[in-house]
C-alpha cells in the first residue's frame, strides 16, 4: 500500500498502539475528534436495537447489524440485554432513543475475522453514551454464526462492501435516515475490521499481490478440494471499494498492517507509520484515563 494512494487523515491515524489498556480510551478519543459538539453528558443510558436487512440488487445478500444510541429511560425498570461472558455492559434493547430532534453523527463498526458486532458492545456503548449512533454489523458469511473459507478469503472484497450497503440501508430507514447526520459517517474497526476501515476509507490494495493472496488460499492444500474449488480469483472487485460518505477512520490493530502476501508495503517499515506520533497531541500522562470532554472540544487537533 503506498501512502501516497491513502488520505491524510488515515495516514494520521495509522499507530501502532502497544498498551493494549489504552486501546479503548484512544480509540474512543480518536473518535471523538472526527465530529463537532455532541451535547449529552457522560454516562447516558444506551440503547440497542437489532436490524436485519436483505440487499435484493446483490444476490439477496442478508445482512444484521446492532445499532447502539442514545436512550431515555422513563422506567428505571427496564430490562438490560444481558450477554454472557461479558461484564460491565449496560445496554437496554430497543429503549426510547434520545435525540430530541438533533441529528447524531454515525460510526459504523467492521469486527475481526469471525467475529460479530455484538462483541463490540463495549466500544459501542461508550461512544453512544457521549451521544452517537454506532452501527457494529455482522460481515456477510464471515462472521461467528455463519461463515465460509471464500468470505473469509478470497471475497475479503466483500467487507467494505458490507459497510456501505449499511449505511445506504441506515440513511434510508424510515427513523434512522431522519436522525442520522448524513455529513457526519466515520468508520472503526479491529483487527480484519481495523483493515476494513482503513479499505472503506480510501486505502488501495496492490491488484497483482491480492492475486496472489487469492491463489495462495485456491492451493492451500489444508482447505477441502470442493471449498478451494469455489474460491473466486478476481482481484478486481477489490480494487474500487472506497465509500466517499465516510469523514473518518479509525483502525484498531488492522490485521493486514504486517507482512502479507497482498499489500503493497510491508507495515514494519517507518513509512507506513504517521509522520509523527505527536500528531495525536495527547500528552503521556492522559492515556489512562477515559476522555470527558465532547467531541470537537478537545486540544487534540482533528484529522488533517
Amino acid at each position: 500500500m503506498h501512502n501516497r494512494h491513502v488520505p491524510a487523515f488515515i495516514r494520521t491515524f495509522l499507530l501502532l498502539v502497544h498498551d493494549r489498556a489504552a486501546v479503548a480510551r484512544l480509540s474512543v478519543l480518536c473518535a471523538m475528534l472526527a465530529f463537532p459538539s455532541v451535547t449529552l453528558a457522560q454516562g447516558t443510558p444506551v440503547g440497542m436495537q437489532q436490524l436485519e436487512f436483505t440487499d435484493a440488487q446483490d444476490g439477496g445478500r442478508h445482512l444484521a447489524l446492532a445499532v447502539f444510541y442514545p436512550a431515555a429511560l422513563r422506567d428505571r425498570s427496564a430490562a438490560r440485554f444481558v450477554m454472557p461472558f461479558f461484564a460491565n455492559l449496560d445496554l437496554y434493547k430497543d429503549a426510547e432513543p434520545a435525540f430530541d430532534g438533533a441529528k447524531r453523527p454515525l460510526v459504523m463498526f467492521s469486527h475481526g475475522r469471525g467475529s460479530n458486532g455484538l462483541y463490540y458492545a463495549w466500544f459501542a456503548e461508550a461512544l453512544a453514551s457521549r451521544g452517537y449512533i454506532v452501527a457494529a454489523l455482522n460481515h456477510y458469511r464471515a462472521n461467528t454464526y455463519d461463515s465460509t473459507i471464500a468470505y473469509l478469503a478470497n471475497k475479503l472484497w466483500q467487507r467494505p462492501r458490507d459497510v456501505s450497503l449499511s449505511i445506504s440501508f441506515l440513511l434510508n430507514d424510515p427513523f434512522w435516515g431522519k436522525v442520522i447526520d448524513a455529513s457526519r459517517i466515520g468508520i472503526a474497526g479491529h483487527s480484519q475490521g481495523g483493515f476494513t476501515a482503513l479499505w472503506v476509507g480510501g486505502a488501495r490494495i496492490n491488484p497483482e499481490k491480492y492475486l496472489a493472496f487469492q491463489r495462495g488460499w485456491r492451493n492451500n492444500q489444508m482447505v477441502p478440494e470442493y471449498l478451494r474449488n469455489e474460491l473466486p480469483l478476481d482481484a478486481g472487485p477489490a480494487l474500487d471499494v472506497h465509500d466517499k460518505r465516510l469523514k473518518a477512520v479509525f483502525a484498531m490493530a488492522p490485521a493486514s498492517c504486517k507482512p502479507s502476501a497482498w499489500m503493497q508495503r510491508d507495515c514494519s517499515s517507518s513509512k507506513c507509520r504517521p509522520t509523527s506520533r505527536s500528531a495525536l497531541a495527547i500528552p503521556r500522562r492522559r492515556r489512562r484515563t477515559m476522555p470527558s470532554s465532547r467531541p470537537g472540544t478537545s486540544h487534540a487537533p482533528s484529522f488533517t
